[in-house]
Order: structure tokens, then sequence, then C-alpha cells
């Protein structure tokens, strides 16, 4: 994937609620991004939610966001919300938040 060319690029915070944490859910948002030549970063917050944020083509992206709304096999997602932000230009990689 080219990294420079960002100018058709879209940028989303999710934050996913439900039984997300301890479940495997940050790894695997990870797993799914990368393969999706997302770039961005997942993290537990300390109310329980997972924050994933991630940027791409929309088709991608898009993809993304049905894919959170899902989770892995343990995870129970009760409510996805999104949020468009400003793409980021410099950012390269995808990288979970420990």
């Amino acid at each position: 994937m080219n990294y420079d060319d960002k100018s058709n690029y879209i940028r989303v915070r999710a934050l996913v609620s439900g039984r997300v944490q301890h479940v495997g859910y940050r790894y695997w948002a990870f797993e799914h991004a990368e393969r999706l030549g997302l770039t961005g970063s997942v993290e537990n917050l300390p109310d329980g939610r997972v924050e994933v944020v991630f940027q791409g083509v929309p088709e991608c992206v898009n993809e993304m966001k049905e894919k959170l709304r899902q989770g892995p096999s343990m995870a129970v997602v009760k409510q996805v919300i999104f949020y468009r932000e400003r793409v980021k230009q410099d950012e390269t990689y995808f990288g979970p938040v420990y």
C-alpha cells in the first residue's frame, strides 16, 4: 500500500462497548486492520470499552466498521459509536496501545 497518498482516506474513531475486554478484541481488531491495510491504534479504556482509531480508503474503512460490530467469537458487542476525524498524514502503521 502506498502510504504517501492519503487524499482519498477517511479516519474513524470507534468506541466499542459490551464484553470487549479480556476476550482478545484488541488483537482481533489489530489483525483485521493490518489485513485491510489500515493505520491507527486500538486500546482498552478504563470504563470497559475499547477504542479503535483507523484510517484508509473508504472501502476498507467501511469493512472495518462492519467487523467491529461483530467482534471476535468470545466478545459480546452491544454498541459501536463511530466518529469521523481528520486524517493523520504522518501515520504509517496500525499499533495496539497497551
